[in-house]
């Protein structure tokens, strides 16, 4: 499947983030623009990012992940507002997941499979 996904990961508490709101932007004319808002399922997933109606296309993209409002839900004081993730698609033939690891006060990322 060629698209983007996530997959989020607390490792505070050894689990999946589910219910992390997630936001998918295209730079398009100097600008960001929104393409897509989901949430994390059950299993800290979203499988797809684009919309039905979106088609994967080369050039810049960002992800922005409501870290803070996720561990708010949880009692927890958090470092982050929010965390950006910013990634080039050059080969629209490949599909981009983008993991994300969470604690309060940290967080990393790479390209996944």
């Amino acid at each position: 499947m060629k698209g983007i996904s996530t997959h989020i990961l607390d490792l505070t508490r050894g689990r999946p983030a589910d219910g992390v709101a997630v936001r998918l932007h295209r730079h398009e004319q100097g600008s960001w623009r929104v393409i897509a808002a989901r949430r994390t399922d059950q299993d800290g997933r979203i499988p797809d990012l684009l919309p039905a109606n979106e088609i994967l296309q080369r050039g810049f993209y960002r992800l922005r992940f409501g870290t803070s409002a996720y561990f708010r839900g949880r009692g927890v004081e958090s470092f982050h507002p929010f965390v950006d993730i910013a990634f080039q698609v050059r080969d629209t033939g490949e599909h981009y997941h983008v993991p994300l690891l969470i604690t309060p006060h940290g967080y990393s990322t790479y390209r996944g499979s």
